[in-house]
C-alpha cells in the first residue's frame, strides 16, 4: 500500500475514534435513568430511562464539521499533489530522456520514459550500455 494511502487511513481512522468518543459524550449528556418511586418493591422495581430534549444547533457538530474539512482537504491535496507531480513529471522528462537514449538503448517502455508507479511516485528503467546490466530509479 501506498504511503499517502496508508496515511490517510491511519488519520481517518483517528478522526473517526474522535468523533465516536465525542458522540458517546454527547448521548452520555443526553440521556439519564430517573430513580424509581420509593413505593415500588424491588420485584416490581425497574428503571426507565429518560431522554432529555436534544438542542440540535450547529455548535454541536463541531466534531463532524471538523471531520468533513479535514477529509475535503485530504481529497483536495491528494488531487493538487497529483496534478503537480505530473507536470513536474512531464518537465523533467524530456531532458532526461534524451541523455539516457543517447547512453542506452532500451530506455522505459519504448513510449514513456517515467512509469507512474503511484500519484508521488515514478519509476524509469534503461539497459543494452556495455557493462552495465541496467539502471533503475524510483
Amino acid at each position: 500500500m501506498h504511503r499517502f494511502a496508508r496515511l490517510s487511513l491511519i488519520t481517518l481512522s483517528c478522526l473517526a475514534l474522535l468523533a465516536a468518543r465525542a458522540a458517546a459524550d454527547e448521548l452520555d449528556e443526553v440521556v439519564g435513568e430517573v430513580p424509581v418511586a420509593a413505593t415500588e418493591t424491588p420485584a416490581t422495581a425497574r428503571t426507565t430511562t429518560q431522554f432529555a430534549a436534544v438542542d440540535i444547533s450547529l455548535s454541536n457538530y463541531k466534531t463532524e464539521a471538523l471531520l468533513v474539512v479535514l477529509a475535503v482537504g485530504l481529497v483536495a491535496n491528494y488531487f493538487y499533489g497529483s496534478r503537480t507531480n505530473a507536470a513536474l513529471s512531464t518537465t523533467w522528462e524530456k531532458p532526461i530522456g534524451e541523455v539516457l537514449r543517447e547512453n542506452f538503448s532500451a530506455v522505459g517502455d519504448g513510449t514513456r520514459v517515467l512509469e507512474w508507479d503511484s500519484a508521488a511516485d515514478m519509476l524509469f528503467y534503461a539497459s543494452g550500455r556495455r557493462h552495465c546490466k541496467f539502471v533503475q530509479g524510483h
